[in-house]
């Protein structure tokens, strides 16, 4: 008798060390942490564990779905949301299916009951365009918010987002007055993002904390307002030169400049007098050039000219065009300057999501 209870008693103690059991009896806190450094698509997987995990993904406080996530987006937003039992702060959503606008409505419509921090809806196809459902701008702790392919029409009771560090927009219809004042309602905005705002060719940007701008599309006149701290800088080349040129003399402190040529829109480089000095750029990165024109070896030529501290210059070419060796003559003439020659970008990329991403 006494060895039948050795044996029982020697299973129990196999069955307490069985890694599974372990895994069970890790605390609620331990478990959140492991699952915040996973995607939440795969956070959702581990609820087969054991039953201690099974619900704790619902307690994740940043929700993001995408394509991988199955056919139907819908369903699986809707079922994360009405499920969740936990705290909210970001959610984000990049799509290139057809969403029912009513969907997205209702989506919002429940984060509202959330202290939502940071707010991503990319929508990627290009004949779907979503009107921001107004309960948006009741976000008051939104510190980043980023929209592709969407209308924003800010209610006349909107104050702003007071602790927004973030702006980035893309395929975006706004109307002027409606994007100054988001922008200037925003004391604390640091990066921001602007790329091909329908209907609008000119914009005042009041920012006294920004750092970081991205601009793409066609602007007749863009002025940068108390923009002090404006030290990192990109832009494309769909302006023409005197617009660009404008716009250039406004950045005599920026530290980093990138330039996107951009094919057949590439910039008119015929503005007769330079006239203007970057006494603190270091970093320079021109992208999308063909190298088969001689304007633009010229105005590579006047912006290393007229950078005096300037330490290196990244150059990615367009792929299928042949570089020009005036292009890498022309760099000789700056012999302490590191030179970065990298790999060409494909057609694709060009004209892909991609591209105008912030970073």
């Amino acid at each position: 008798m006494g060895r039948r209870r050795s044996k029982s008693s020697s299973k129990r103690k196999k069955k307490k060390t069985n890694p599974l059991d372990k895994i069970s009896n890790l605390p609620s806190d331990v478990i959140q942490h492991i699952l915040s450094y996973l995607h939440f698509k795969e956070a959702v997987k581990t609820s087969v564990l054991s039953k201690a995990w099974r619900h704790k993904w619902a307690m994740l406080p940043s929700l993001a779905f995408d394509d991988t996530d199955g056919s139907s987006i819908e369903r699986i937003v809707n079922h994360v949301l009405f499920s969740h039992t936990g705290p909210v702060d970001a959610f984000k959503l990049s799509t290139a299916r057809d969403l029912d606008t009513r969907d997205i409505d209702l989506w919002i419509s429940r984060l509202s009951s959330y202290s939502i921090k940071e707010f991503i809806l990319k929508l990627w196809d290009r004949y779907f365009k979503y009107d921001v459902f107004s309960r948006l701008f009741s976000f008051q702790d939104l510190t980043r918010l980023e929209l592709c392919n969407c209308s924003l029409k800010p209610p006349s009771t909107f104050k702003g987002f007071r602790v927004l560090k973030g702006l980035h927009i893309r395929r975006v219809t706004v109307a002027q007055d409606a994007l100054e004042k988001l922008i200037e309602s925003g004391p604390l905005l640091e990066r921001m993002t602007l790329c091909d705002i329908t209907g609008l060719t000119q914009l005042n940007i009041y920012a006294q904390n920004l750092q970081f701008l991205k601009v793409g599309g066609v602007y007749k006149d863009l002025r940068l307002k108390n923009t002090t701290n404006l030290v990192d800088v990109s832009i494309d080349g769909k302006w023409g030169s005197s617009e660009f040129f404008k716009f250039f003399v406004q950045l005599p402190i920026i530290e980093r400049l990138t330039i996107k040529f951009k094919g057949s829109n590439r910039m008119r480089l015929d503005q007769p007098n330079w006239n203007c000095t970057f006494t603190q750029l270091q970093v320079l990165k021109v992208t999308g050039y063909f190298g088969i024109h001689t304007e633009e070896v010229e105005f590579i030529r006047s912006v290393l000219s007229s950078s005096p501290v300037l330490k290196r210059i990244a150059l990615q070419p367009v792929s299928g065009t042949n570089v020009c060796w005036e292009l890498p003559i022309m760099l000789n003439d700056f012999g302490n300057l590191e030179k970065n020659f990298l790999a060409p970008l494909t057609d694709y990329y060009m004209q892909s999501n991609e591209y105008y991403d912030e970073d």
